[in-house]
């Protein structure tokens, strides 16, 4: 066996091949990772990782390699060959490498997660299995590491890149309102006027009141007609005059008969619940309504991510101690 990094000329031209193989998953959006296999000074087989592409677990970068060689030497049997690969293998590919009997495996970066010769475990020196293989690792670990980081790096920002704004579904308000006050923010909030203007506004605080044992909700003294609405399924609107001065808006969460909501607090412009549905043009006619685009309130997202701080909640005077100290107020940092 030996172990460690080495930089011989021979074997950094053959790790560029099969760097140059992960090159071109990268192309294709796949987790770049390239192999090939040398027999007797020649390149006999070629892969990359084509795992979302192929939709298979088994598309690897070294299966790939291996299945070509096979098939160039006729013979499952890879003894004499080496295998160059631009990340150590993971578990299901050094199982194969110890079947295909492969002489050599030589390795770029190490495979901090699922690294099998050597890193996390070693599958290539198992006393109990009829093959060993000689392992060589750090080979142009540079060029391929860095390789991966600009990949997962972009990757990165591809998912906190925002989309389209597309509205949220029903289902997505039958979840309690303690999960769902931190979700809210950064959301949408929309409103369709009477003239067909559609107002949008990225909500930026929120509260929890979470059912009748929580004594700064509404439904703490039971089911009134007033509170009759929190009692419904989540996904629909609960407007009360706040002091006969202005209305605030709440979202119904969860299952029917749990009463629990959560207060938009402030939207990007307006903060203050008053001020948001003033702003809003919302009212008491909208208490009680399906939030839908078909109607005239709805709640869209587009992935845009933001930072939450947790606070206590205001204006709860009347609440218990342990309730006043809750930290049920999510406001974007």
């Amino acid at each position: 066996m030996e172990m460690g990094t080495r930089s011989l000329p021979q074997e950094t031209e053959y790790m560029r091949e099969a760097l140059k193989e992960a090159e071109k998953a990268y192309a294709l959006g796949e987790t770049p990772i390239g192999c090939v296999i040398v027999w007797r000074g020649e390149i006999i087989g070629r892969g990359y990782n084509r795992r979302a592409i192929d939709k298979s677990v088994l598309a690897h970068a070294e299966i790939t390699a291996i299945a070509e060689a096979e098939r160039y030497l006729a013979d499952w049997r890879l003894e004499e060959a080496t295998l160059y690969v631009t990340l150590e293998p993971c578990p299901m590919c050094a199982g194969a490498i110890v079947q295909a009997r492969v002489g050599r495996v030589v390795y770029a970066t190490a495979n901090l997660k699922a690294g099998s010769a050597g890193t996390v475990i070693d599958m290539m020196h198992v006393a109990g299995f009829n093959h060993q293989v000689e392992v060589v690792g750090g080979i142009l670990e540079k060029e391929c590491t860095d390789l991966l980081k600009r990949f997962f790096r972009e990757l990165r920002a591809e998912k906190d890149k925002p989309y389209p704004p597309k509205e949220l579904p029903k289902e997505f308000f039958q979840a309690s309102a303690k999960e769902l006050a931190p979700k809210l923010v950064g959301k949408i909030l929309c409103r369709r006027l009477n003239n067909g203007e559609v107002l949008r506004y990225r909500i930026t605080e929120t509260e929890c009141y979470y059912g009748e044992k929580d004594t700064a909700c509404h439904a703490h003294k039971g089911r009134t007609a007033r509170t009759e609405v929190m009692y419904q399924d989540g996904g629909i609107t609960y407007i009360y005059l706040c002091y006969g001065i202005h209305y605030l808006l709440n979202i119904v969460t969860g299952q029917a008969g749990f009463p629990e909501a959560v207060l938009i607090r402030g939207v990007e412009g307006f903060e203050g619940p008053g001020k948001l549905t003033k702003a809003m043009q919302i009212g008491k006619e909208l208490n009680g309504q399906e939030l839908s685009s078909a109607g005239e309130l709805w709640l869209e997202e587009d992935g845009s991510k933001v930072k939450i701080e947790r606070h206590k909640r205001i204006g709860i005077d009347y609440a218990s101690p342990k309730d006043q100290n809750r930290k049920w107020r999510f406001k974007k940092s």
